[in-house]
């Protein structure tokens, strides 16, 4: 099985060379082959007000949270679904099955390749089964080819797409290797001001954190950040946005974070508890009134909740 990165939008090929059809120098000049991410391929991006970045992109480290986050996104997006079976409920929530519900593309190239695996198989498979198979963490040989290849490299490619990172080649010794070094620092900060927006103060005003890559109408802004969190603490790189907080403060933002785990790793979600922490008071308010909004189906927040329960085991996982 090839794992080579795919360019998209390209032209016609030429069966016997394997290249694009034209001449060297049209396919250089050519700027139509977005590599990662292509809005192009997005029929009506306004429909669900989504953010420039997705939630891989946000946590952007390679472990096995990231598969659960590209299911996190799917559901976002009204891509997959819990199957709509009243039994479900007596098995835990990652051990309920997935179903595809919308399997047109995203223009996300991770995302796509995962919604047209999970479209393919026969069979319905349960959130952990999805993790599992996506991350390569499997025994059936039958199925070890849904494992998702170069994601690292990938998402960098999305990220120079859509301008936060940008392409630079280093010379170590021997070869050169590509690198990608932020171009546009600002997107960390705003990832790091809503993580601490969530974590770090009394009321949570993520309207105040809007911006350019995260409108203010963007649908699940309250869930999304919360996925977030949950997705970067689960991979380990929360530490990394709490730097700027004192010992006090950090280790008060982790409690929290457990917290937020336990809170929306079950469904339905606790919103109406209150953090003996003093943090967050006004969240599950406004995650209900967004959800009622936003008149998302409860099997899709199911799903949600149970990747969320995955993460909260990530300890024993890893």
């Amino acid at each position: 099985m090839s794992s080579t990165l795919q360019r998209r939008r390209g032209g016609p090929k030429d069966v016997s060379s394997g290249r694009t059809s034209g001449s060297f120098d049209e396919e250089e000049n050519r700027v139509d082959h977005k590599i990662g991410y292509d809005s192009k391929d997005i029929v009506d991006r306004s429909v669900l007000k989504l953010p420039l970045l997705t939630l891989m992109e946000e946590v952007f480290n390679i472990s096995y949270a990231l598969r659960g986050c590209i299911l996190l996104e799917l559901a976002f997006r009204n891509k997959i679904s819990l199957v709509n079976d009243p039994a479900r409920r007596r098995f835990e929530l990652s051990d309920r099955l997935v179903e595809v519900i919308d399997s047109e593309p995203t223009g996300e190239v991770l995302l796509d390749e995962a919604l047209k695996i999970m479209k393919n198989d026969e069979s319905h498979l349960s959130v952990t089964n999805w993790i599992d198979l996506l991350s390569g963490e499997t025994w059936n040989l039958m199925k070890i080819n849904y494992q998702l290849k170069q994601v690292r490299e990938r998402l960098a490619k999305g990220l120079v797409d859509k301008g936060i990172l940008r392409t630079e080649r280093k010379n170590f010794f021997l070869f050169d290797m590509a690198t990608h070094p932020v171009a546009d620092k600002l997107s960390k900060e705003y990832i790091k001001n809503r993580v601490l927006s969530l974590l770090a103060t009394r009321n949570v005003d993520l309207e105040a954190q809007a911006n350019d890559q995260f409108p203010v109408d963007t649908s699940f802004k309250y869930l999304r950040t919360i996925a977030l969190v949950s997705g970067a603490y689960a991979a380990n790189v929360l530490e990394n946005v709490l730097l700027s907080l004192n010992y006090e403060k950090r280790d008060q933002a982790f409690a929290r974070a457990d917290e937020i785990l336990n809170d929306y790793g079950d469904y339905p979600f606790r919103s109406s508890h209150q953090s003996p922490l003093g943090l967050g008071l006004n969240l599950g308010q406004e995650v209900t009134n967004e959800v009622e909004k936003c008149s998302t189906s409860e099997l899709q927040l199911e799903l949600i909740a149970a990747v969320l329960s995955v993460f909260a085991r990530m300890d024993s996982i890893l």
